[in-house]
Order: structure tokens, then C-alpha cells, then sequence
């Protein structure tokens, strides 16, 4: 509590302009905001390149910002927002090589480029979709906070009641039924699995 408290004063501080509350916002959660993002796009690079773009636009933006109760999710919304960003800048780049009839440049593919290509097997999409319609809402509650809220397991097991080891069966059993619609599906042979579980995620960030 203490600790979510100290983060909701830095987060008061920054809104005033004070620099040290930026400073602190990123030692504070970078670690964690690192750690979900790579989640997301398989590339570190990208990701601490969004981390810093999102905080020096909150920062420019600083007094427009709302009073909120929970920093890290605020933070962690706010970086899927840019990483999704970056992806379909990505798409955007791909399909553009594909309309004017050029060949994508010459070099091993990117995680951007795997999910694009992921993106456009609809049949895969379609299977996808109907998956995570056919999981339990507590499934899917459970997914969004493992990944998108980056909680761990004691964490998820004390909001919603339940214990740690129910937590992991749960989110076990509902990543197993994704991964084997995927592995299953068309035109994915050769995708790496690690690949594969972060278009999971793409999708479900959507979902």
C-alpha cells in the first residue's frame, strides 16, 4: 500500500512539473514496463525507445493528465497504446511494399514482419477469434491481468479470491487451447512458438 501510495505522489509531482517525479516515474517503472512490452514486440530496442517516448509525451502533456489510482496500469495502457502504434506503422510499411509490387528488403525476418504475415492468414484470424470467444470470462479476466495488467500470480489470486495454484491452471489451460489453434492452423509452420504466443497477445490486447 505504502508503495502505491509513494507512486501516486510522484505522479501528483510530475503533473506539477517537477523533473525529479519524471526521473523517479522511470526508475520506478521501467523494470516492469521493460518486462511488458517485451511482451508484446520481441524487440528491446523498440520497446525502450516507446518507453521514453511515453513518458516525454506524458511529460509535455503533463497538465492535461488525470488524477489516477493506479500508476503502473495507467503507464503499462499507455505503452501498449504505443507499441500497437509501432505495429501497424509496420503493416502499413509492409503493405505498401506489397501494392507497388517490391519485395520486402533483403534480410532476416523482424518480429513486426512475423506477426504481419500472422496478421494476414485469415483463416488462422478467424480460428483465433472463435477461440477466445469459446474461453470462460474468467479466462479471459485472468489473461488481460497477467498481461496486460503485469501482475503476477500471488497478486491475481488475491483480487480475484482465488488461490495462487487455480490462478496458473487457469491461465495454463486458456493459453494451451490458443497455442493449439495456432500450431494447427495453416501456413504457420516455421513461426517460432515464442512468436507464435505474442500474437496471442496482439490479439487479445484487441480483443
Amino acid at each position: 500500500m505504502l508503495n502505491k501510495e509513494s507512486h501516486i505522489i510522484t505522479w501528483k509531482q510530475f503533473r506539477e512539473g517537477n523533473k525529479d517525479a519524471l526521473l523517479s516515474l522511470y526508475n520506478e517503472h521501467y523494470v516492469g514496463l521493460m518486462n511488458y512490452g517485451s511482451k508484446v514486440i520481441f524487440n528491446r530496442e523498440i520497446v525502450k525507445d516507446s518507453i521514453t517516448q511515453v513518458l516525454l509525451r506524458l511529460w509535455d502533456h503533463r497538465s492535461a493528465l488525470p488524477d489516477v489510482d493506479n500508476v503502473r496500469s495507467y503507464l503499462l495502457t499507455t505503452l501498449r497504446r504505443e507499441l500497437l502504434s509501432e505495429i501497424k506503422k509496420e503493416n502499413k510499411r509492409h503493405t505498401k511494399y506489397t501494392e507497388a509490387g517490391q519485395n520486402m528488403p533483403a534480410e532476416e525476418k523482424s518480429y513486426e514482419d512475423l506477426i504481419i504475415q500472422l496478421q494476414h492468414n485469415n483463416e488462422l484470424k478467424q480460428k483465433l477469434h472463435s477461440a477466445l470467444l469459446s474461453l470462460t470470462n474468467r479466462e479471459k479476466e485472468l489473461l488481460q491481468l497477467k498481461f496486460f495488467e503485469d501482475l503476477d500470480y500471488e497478486e491475481i489470486a488475491e483480487r480475484c479470491q482465488i488461490s495462487k495454484r487455480t490462478v496458473y491452471n487457469i491461465i495454463y489451460r486458456a493459453i494451451k487451447t490458443l497455442k493449439t489453434i495456432l500450431i494447427s492452423a495453416p501456413r504457420v509452420s516455421g513461426i517460432p512458438e515464442k512468436i507464435l504466443l505474442g500474437y496471442i497477445l496482439f490479439i487479445l490486447i484487441q480483443f
